[in-house]
């Protein structure tokens, strides 16, 4: 396509865009009708007759109202730098494609190629524990590794960590924003966006100065789920907005995938809720890429990137028992054996540390609770225990 023929199709997108009652369910509808914009505005004298929208709609688009902000933002990004992918193009990931309302353009800066690779979205609080960092920073890292691209919302907190350990690993993550491409935000994240420019991809629907919203944030977070083979939820409270991400994957016929956390912790009561609902409970990246094999495998680019998983474990491991050595030597007597103990093995049952180390079963209770909140150790499914995933 031409400059020119890109232009007309961009124009009649931000037609059909900013149409008073044309959402993105209607878009969908009307280019996969007809194909793409310019002919979907071609054939606007059909849109009754194909039963494509409603009356109100048709009357809506008819009377133009929606020009003003259509030559807007098309002036708008004559004057910028900003990238743009539409719904016509063959490279619209069909990923996105599929869902029941995606966005009719992207914009976009950074590699777009990364949109070709198989990608797994990391998900969770903006207030998160270290242990919740540390999770979201070994799943992020494993999985790029393991040639997985990593997609998160640019928030701080999880999804910080998410994009930042793909970037360390393999470099591979895709931030999806609920801002304009042009609007630095969050500010905290500046020397990230840096990064992602250089070695990611950043994308959003939204035009340029658009400020950071709420409504925008649900919006974005269909792209998230809509852009992945799954969703990974870490660390996120009953109200958090990485439950509305996954319930959209459910919605687009996406896996959710949890890390479960202490039940008397707040902030991961999400998590907790979304297991019981049927989310995948995970332990670990390769719980995730087991589940995905068969989906993995159709991606012709995709293959493992970094050394065999084996010597990966036994790296998290010597890494891991390095980490707890250091930080358990500032802890209580008590912690501090039970913390080791539990740093040596994989995972390991309530019973047989109590056995172990011949205590009455209330006293082991009370102290992995103080290690579970202190983001040492991780409680499994049927009270077995094993350590905290480290930072990287």
């Amino acid at each position: 396509m031409d400059i020119e023929d890109f232009n007309k199709e961009f124009w009649y997108c931000l037609a059909l865009h900013h149409c008073k009652g044309l959402g993105p369910q209607k878009w969908k509808r009307l280019l996969d009708f007809y194909g793409d914009a310019k002919t979907a505005v071609d054939n606007v004298n059909n849109w009754l007759k194909d039963d494509i929208v409603e009356p109100l709609i048709f009357e809506n688009f008819q009377k133009k109202q929606w020009t003003q902000q259509a030559k807007q933002e098309f002036e708008q990004i004559q004057k910028m730098e900003n990238k743009i992918l539409l719904y016509s193009d063959p490279n619209y990931p069909e990923q996105l494609r599929q869902i029941p309302d995606p966005p009719l353009f992207l914009y976009y800066q950074g590699n777009l190629d990364l949109l070709k690779s198989p990608c797994i979205a990391i998900v969770g609080s903006r207030t998160c524990s270290d242990y919740g960092l540390n999770t979201a920073g070994h799943f992020s890292s494993s999985l790029s590794n393991a040639g997985i691209t990593v997609v998160s919302g640019f928030a701080l907190g999880i999804d910080g960590r998410a994009h930042s350990s793909a970037l360390q690993a393999s470099g591979k993550s895709i931030a999806v924003l609920g801002t304009g491409l042009d609007v630095p935000y969050p500010n905290r994240n500046n020397q990230l966006r840096e990064s992602m420019l250089n070695h990611g991809l950043l994308l959003t629907e939204f035009s340029p100065k658009t400020q950071p919203e709420p409504r925008n944030f649900p919006r974005r977070n269909r792209i998230i789920s809509g852009l992945s083979l799954g969703v990974l939820v870490i660390e996120a409270g009953e109200k958090s907005g990485s439950l509305i991400t996954a319930r959209y994957a459910l919605e687009q016929n996406r896996d959710v995938f949890a890390v479960p956390g202490p039940v008397n912790a707040p902030s991961y009561q999400g998590c907790n809720k979304l297991i019981q609902q049927g989310a995948l409970l995970v332990n670990s990246p390769e719980d995730i890429l087991q589940e995905l094999a068969p989906i993995l495998k159709q991606f012709n680019n995709y293959s493992l990137t970094d050394t065999p998983q084996e010597e990966n474990n036994n790296i998290f491991q010597q890494e891991q028992s390095r980490i707890a050595n250091r930080e358990h030597s500032g802890l209580p007597p008590t912690e501090q054996e039970l913390a080791r103990i539990i740093a040596n093995e994989k995972e390991i049952h309530i019973d047989a540390l109590s056995r172990q180390l011949d205590w009455e079963p209330g006293k082991v209770s009370q102290i992995l609770l103080k290690l579970e909140m202190k983001g040492i150790v991780r409680q499994l499914p049927g009270m077995y225990y094993c350590p905290a995933a480290p930072s990287f």
